[in-house]
């Protein structure tokens, strides 16, 4: 059994991974929220890595952009790195600046395979547990 398992793991480690990087193959699309209260936001993403990705501050009255794609076939939702590597995300919040995680609203995002990407753009304010959030009505 120990030969077994050796050799298995030495095939396993011999395996190329098909990583892929940049945006061929993904539909774009936006997440938009304007701070329409008087309290800082911030704005994050959680990655199927379970790394918290910060997306930004939202000072009251400003607005903030994210750019996000979508595998279409997969339904797969992705955040770009630096160094383009594909971060699937798993939550994307905003919360006050400082407790972003405690009074957090979480934007829903459709992981719906073969349904393309719709930009979204959202009015939140502070002050209350969690923060509010409505869709915007001039939309994307």
């Amino acid at each position: 059994m120990p030969c077994l398992f050796f050799f298995t793991t030495a095939i396993c480690a011999g395996e190329s991974t098909n990583y892929q990087r940049g945006t061929r193959g993904l539909t774009p699309f936006l997440v938009v929220v304007n701070n329409t209260g008087h309290r800082p936001l911030d704005c994050e993403a959680t990655t199927a890595h379970w790394y918290s990705v910060p997306l930004g501050a939202v000072a009251p009255g400003a607005t903030l952009s994210t750019g996000l794609w979508k595998n279409i076939a997969s339904g797969e939702v992705i955040i770009l790195n630096d160094h383009q590597d594909r971060l699937p995300v798993q939550r994307l919040w905003c919360g006050e600046q400082g407790r972003s995680w405690q009074t957090r609203y979480e934007v829903a995002l459709s992981t719906h395979r073969g349904e393309s990407p719709r930009s979204l753009t959202l009015d939140c304010a502070g002050g209350a547990d969690p923060i509010q959030c409505r869709v915007a009505p001039s939309g994307l």
